[in-house]
C-alpha cells in the first residue's frame, strides 16, 4: 500500500498559487469591466471607443491645410467623434470665417450658438468668445474659440456672415460686456437700458444695486371699479326640522 504525504509547505504554496491565481484572473477581470465603463478611477470620463467619422477626420486635414498657423488645434475633448476645437487669433478670426462659411470644402452654413467664458484671474486673455458651427451638407461639426483682453474686450462682428449671430452678439455684450464691431445694432436685449455693468462677470457685485427708474408707460387707472354690479339677492333661509329634533334629543339626555 502506497501512502502520499503532503508537506504544509506544499499545501501552503499550492493554496497561494490558486488562490494568487484566481485573485487575479478576478481583479483582471473586474479592471477590465470597469475599463469598459464610461468613466475611469480618477472619475474622468472614459476615452470613446466610437470611430471618429471619416468627413471628421478630412475636415482637420483641410483645416491645417488652408489655414497653416492661423488655426490651432486643440487637444481632443470628450465629444471629439462629433466635432473638432479649435484656436484662432482675434485678428485673423474674421478672414478665417469667411473661408469656413464661403470655400464648399468647409460650407458651416450655421451659427449654431455663441457664448463667452470669463476666466477672471486665471487666464490671460481674459474673456474667451466661443462659436459653435454646422456644416449641413458635410454634416460636421466646429467649435471655435476667440480670445478678449480685459483691457479691450472686444471682437469681429459675425453677423454679416451669419444673421443668427444678431441676437446671440446682443447677448454677449449685454451680460459680458464684450463688443462685436461692425454689428451694426449692438444694445441690450436681457437688461434694460438704464442697467449699469454686465452681469454675469465674474467681478460683478453679487449685491449690487441699480439706479431707479422711472416707468416708461404710466400705470393705467384700474377701471374694474366702474363696471355696474347687480345687487346680490339674499335668499330665505328655512329652518331645518332636523335641528330641532337633534336639540331636543341633547336637552333631554
Amino acid at each position: 500500500m502506497t501512502q502520499t504525504t503532503t508537506s504544509p509547505n506544499s499545501t501552503a504554496s499550492s493554496t497561494a498559487s490558486s488562490t494568487g491565481s484566481s485573485t487575479g484572473s478576478s481583479t483582471g477581470s473586474s479592471s477590465a469591466t470597469e475599463s469598459s465603463g464610461t468613466e475611469t478611477a480618477s472619475g474622468g470620463p472614459a476615452p470613446s471607443t466610437k470611430p471618429i467619422p471619416a468627413q471628421q477626420v478630412q475636415l482637420e486635414r483641410d483645416i491645417q491645410e488652408s489655414f497653416g498657423g492661423k488655426v490651432s488645434i486643440l487637444s481632443p475633448h470628450a465629444w471629439r467623434a462629433f466635432g473638432l476645437t479649435v484656436e484662432v487669433a482675434r485678428g485673423d478670426a474674421l478672414s478665417v470665417f469667411h473661408e469656413l462659411r464661403s470655400n464648399p470644402k468647409f460650407a458651416f452654413d450655421m451659427l449654431v450658438d455663441l457664448t463667452c467664458v470669463d476666466w477672471l484671474d486665471k487666464r490671460e486673455p481674459r474673456f474667451e468668445v466661443v462659436y459653435q458651427l454646422m456644416s449641413i451638407p458635410n454634416k460636421t461639426r466646429l467649435c471655435v474659440k476667440v480670445w478678449a483682453p480685459e483691457e479691450s474686450p472686444e471682437v469681429d462682428s459675425v453677423r454679416p456672415i451669419w444673421n443668427s449671430a444678431n441676437f446671440l452678439e446682443r447677448e454677449v455684450w449685454d451680460l459680458f460686456g464684450v463688443v462685436f464691431k461692425g454689428h451694426g445694432d449692438l444694445r441690450r436685449i436681457m437688461m434694460y437700458d438704464e442697467f449699469v455693468g454686465h452681469p454675469l462677470r465674474k467681478d460683478y457685485p453679487i449685491r449690487g444695486k441699480q439706479p431707479r427708474v422711472k416707468l416708461r408707460i404710466p400705470e393705467l387707472r384700474n377701471t374694474s371699479q366702474d363696471m355696474h354690479k347687480e345687487e346680490l339677492v339674499s335668499l330665505p333661509v328655512r329652518p331645518s326640522a332636523s335641528r330641532g329634533v337633534v336639540g331636543s334629543s341633547v336637552k333631554g339626555s
